[in-house]
This record gives C-alpha cells, structure tokens and sequence, in this order.
C-alpha cells in the first residue's frame, strides 16, 4: 500500500484492550522501561496544564480556557475514572489502572474547581449579563452531560474499552484551543510563558513517534506505519502550540 492510499484508504487494525497496558507494562516485559517513561511524562505534563492554570486564575482573575473545554475535560475525566476502575477490577487489580483511575479523580476536581473559578471571576466572558449563579450551574451541567453523553457514545462507537483510540483528543484540544482563545482577547491575562512551553512540551510528548503512551501500549494502532494521521495530527497540535507561544511573545506585557 503506497503512502496515498494509507492515509486514504489505509486503516489501524484491532482494539486498545486492557490487556496490551499488561503486556507492556509489566516489569521485566519487552520496553516497559521506556513506556512507563513515556506514561509518567504526559501524567506530569498533563497535571501542568492544570495547575498552572489555577494558578493564574487565583492571581489574575481569569484563566486561559474556555468555559466548554473545561466542561469537556470534566466530562471526559469522569468517564475515565470508571473506565480506569472497571479494568483494574476485571484485570487482577494491575497496578496502572488504579492509579490512573485516581489520576483521573484528581483532574476532575481540579477542572470542577476551575468552572467554579470560571463562574467568580469570569461571568463578564462566560454568561451574559444578569446571569444567576443557579442559571451558570444550570448551563455548564448541560455542557458537562451532553460531552459525557457524546463521548460514551464516541468511545462505543470505535470500540474504545480503554478510551485510547479517543483520548488523544484531549491532547489535540489543549495544545491548539488556548493559544487561539488568546489572540483572539488579545491580551497575556491569564496566561504565562512556562504555560505555552509546556503545552508544547505535552505536543512533543504525545505525538513522537519513539516515546509516546499511545504508540507505547498499543504499537500496533499507533506506529507511524498503522496510523499516519495520528502524527500528521500531532505536527498540526505542534504548529499551534508553538504558535501560541509567539503570539503570546507579540502581545504587550502585563
């Protein structure tokens, strides 16, 4: 198959089952090393684009993401825990499901807590005026079931046991939306340098064809070879972030 037809008509084979983060994290099995390497890294980066984000909206009053990201990213979080859950309960309690499953918990209240900061400070962004506290809790559970909703029904849809095949669209929306939901406020409130470096710092991390979490479970759906799209995805998610990152220089300090 030449390279046309892979990435018109080429497709990855199989499933991300619970099974392949066993095989290939277990110690002592073929690479374990490098992909609990290349799991720790985007666990770290993926923690950063929270917290730093927290931080700026406690000292800046208003943080970099829109309403319906972190909406989304509740929703999806959420839908994590038990997937991370029921696996580690079916696969004799392996050790990374469970963790994972609190990783998870430990993103949702950080992104329940950052609608709640979204709702204080940024009500003049988020709501038109007038809005009720009762009528902002109303629109964002909207928000929240209607993703939770759509990505079960995604995730059943690809026959996504692990959530694999979609969660990296998590990482495409981090690294692109931030940096475009800047220029168009034209302003650094609510951002910072070391946020845009590590947003393409979670790019490198997610979409490098050698040291990946997707392509390091499951190298058979994520090698460059069985999944072309997946990396031209990842040099548009690289584009972005490091275009964010100039915008961000362009812009007149705080």
């Amino acid at each position: 198959m030449n390279l046309f037809e892979r990435l018109t008509s080429g497709y990855p084979q199989g499933d991300v089952s619970p099974q392949d983060f066993i095989d290939h994290l277990t110690i002592g099995a073929d690479g374990w090393v490098g992909a609990w390497i290349a799991i720790a890294l985007a666990v770290i980066f993926g923690l950063l684009v929270y917290i730093i984000p927290i931080y700026l909206t406690e000292k800046e009053k208003v943080g970099p993401y829109p309403l319906w990201l972190h909406s989304f990213y509740c929703a999806a979080d959420f839908m994590g825990i038990w997937v991370f859950l029921d696996a580690w309960r079916n696969y004799d309690h392996f050790l990374l499901f469970l963790l994972l499953a609190i990783g998870e918990a430990i993103w949702v209240g950080m992104e329940i807590y950052s609608l709640q900061r979204a709702c204080t400070y940024e009500k003049d962004i988020n709501f038109k005026p007038g809005t009720t506290t009762r009528e902002m809790i109303k629109e964002i559970a909207i928000q929240v079931i209607c993703f939770y909703v759509g990505l079960n029904f995604l995730r059943f849809e690809l026959h996504d046991e692990t959530m694999w095949k979609f969660w990296i669209f998590t990482q495409v929306l981090i690294t692109i939306i931030p940096g475009l939901v800047m220029e168009k406020r034209q302003t650094r409130k609510g951002y910072n340098l070391w946020l845009h470096i590590v947003l393409i710092c979670v790019a490198l991390v997610s979409f490098n064809p050698w040291c990946n979490m997707w392509v390091a479970i499951s190298p058979d759906f994520f090698s460059l070879e069985a999944n072309p799209w997946y990396y031209i995805m990842g040099i548009i998610c690289l584009f972005f972030s490091i275009r964010g990152l100039v915008q961000y220089l362009k812009l007149p300090k705080k």
